[in-house]
């Protein structure tokens, strides 16, 4: 099936990603619908038929306008996907899930029965080892907040390492793994230091600009495992390294590419004639502006 790349959303986004790895026309199960926000996007990007499931009856209604069903769940609750039974998904998304739950192993075993042959799970998950936090350890802190990575709904936190681990042992393999990204200045980074006791040295600075230290929000595709022999197999070699920022196209590349032509499209109307007696007319305008004003 024809894969959906969403142009006109910000790539730097969890919900871009997800739904650009959406094939066209899929079967979706989108557990943690909310408001129907990444619904709307499934549904308008990927013609996708869509059965959403969220915890808050007090908002999981809004999500009706996109959704062909949406019911309220307690993913922790061993039954919670009864009514499911026998259906079958191209995509199941986990947007910002896991880390909600208390046994997200539990909730991944149970998914891989609802899956079609080809089927995937597409998920994205907070980095507790973002640098902001790691900044905020080095001093004695570690405060929750009411959204981002240390929301205090969180029960779980995962690395790169951590969440491949989780797939693992649910026997699933990771085929993919990028990251919605935040870099925080040298500046920044060197304020945290300093209160510290720390020497900001550019080896030092350099490891808070690591892929896994700007990584925000991990994005992993993932499949059950189909064999025993091929659990053997792909367990050996399953561990998936995060791409440097300037080697994914999907946060990076297409945004400075973007930015680079709109510059380049910038000089080339600032070098007309026109733009320049526009100039040349503006200045003088405010000229005779400022000598009236000062009358």
């Amino acid at each position: 099936m024809t894969q959906v790349i969403a142009h006109s959303l910000d790539d730097n986004h969890s919900h871009s990603q997800i739904v650009r790895r959406v094939p066209r026309y899929a079967q979706v199960l989108e557990l943690g619908c909310g408001d129907g926000s990444m619904s709307r996007l499934l549904r308008e990007r990927c013609e996708a038929h869509i059965i959403g499931i969220d915890h808050n009856p007090d908002i999981v209604w809004q999500a009706q306008r996109y959704c062909d069903y949406v019911f309220t769940e307690d993913l922790d609750d061993p039954h919670s996907l009864d009514a499911l039974e026998g259906e079958k998904f191209d995509v199941i998304t986990l947007v910002d899930v896991l880390e909600h739950l208390q046994h997200p192993e539990a909730l991944l075993q149970r998914l891989k029965p609802l899956l079609l042959d080809e089927g995937q799970i597409l998920i994205s998950i907070p980095n507790i080892a973002h640098s902001s936090v790691r900044l905020e350890l080095l001093n004695g802190r570690f405060d929750y907040e009411t959204a981002g990575i240390l929301d205090a709904t969180h029960l779980k936190f995962f690395t790169a390492e951590s969440v491949q681990a989780l797939l693992e042992d649910a026997d699933f393999v990771v085929n993919d793994i990028d990251y919605t990204w935040h870099d925080l200045p040298d500046e920044v980074i060197t304020r945290y230091l300093k209160a510290a006791g720390l020497e900001p040295t550019p080896a030092a600075l350099a490891k808070f600009h690591e892929p896994d230290a700007i990584a925000y929000q991990f994005i992993i595709s993932s499949s059950p495992l189909a064999s025993e022999t091929a659990r053997i197999a792909e367990r050996s070699s399953q561990a998936q390294h995060l791409k440097p920022i300037d080697a994914s196209w999907q946060t990076w590349g297409r945004m400075h590419s973007e930015l680079a032509l709109a510059h380049a499209e910038l000089e080339r109307v600032y070098s007309t004639r026109s733009w320049q007696m526009l100039r040349r007319g503006a200045t003088a305008w405010r000229s005779i502006q400022s000598r009236f004003t000062l009358e």
